[in-house]
């Protein structure tokens, strides 16, 4: 399979590739937060610090969407690390095609975030849901050397926070 991952930051997307993120993005919930619209998913890249696109033969199969401290992001995952840490990468989304998980796909674009990472001195992270329980997820992210550092319950989900040392 020959596949490019391409790093921006900022969001300079075309309107087919927007589509393509959305519908990954929709297709993964509840594994990441579902989105009302493509404005909404927008408005994520233009505050993201770090987003990625995973292309096959000029198809979008897969995306990232990253958060530097300091940023306006409204989420509750992403303020509990603002809380707590002067600097760090927050992973807010990956999500693959359907079609194409467990492949190794995830595991290239982690390792592409952790270099961006350390290349910056940041902390990378996470969250990951435990009501709905997302075992496979859990094991992906021990896996990858992250260390559950805290956790939260919410009214239609639970969370457990993750962090990666370098």
């Amino acid at each position: 399979m020959n596949t490019q991952l391409y790093v921006f930051t900022n969001g300079a997307y075309d309107k087919n590739r927007l589509q393509d993120i959305y519908l990954i993005n929709q297709d993964n919930v509840p594994a990441v937060g579902s989105l009302e619209s493509i404005d909404k998913l927008k408005e994520l890249l233009s505050i993201s610090s770090y987003h990625s696109v995973l292309l096959l033969d000029k198809n979008v199969i897969g995306f990232s969407i990253c958060f530097r401290e300091g940023t306006s992001y409204w989420s509750e995952n992403y303020k509990y690390f603002a809380q707590g840490l002067k600097s760090f990468l927050y992973i807010d989304r990956i999500a693959i095609d359907q079609n194409y998980r467990r492949k190794g796909l995830g595991k290239s674009m982690y390792k592409d975030i952790f270099s961006n990472a350390h290349h910056e001195n940041l902390r990378v992270t996470a969250e990951v849901n435990t009501k709905p329980m997302n075992q496979i997820s859990l094991d992906f992210h021990n896996h990858m050397g992250f260390e559950q550092i805290g956790e939260r319950q919410f009214d239609d989900n639970d969370v457990v926070y993750l962090i990666k040392w370098f």
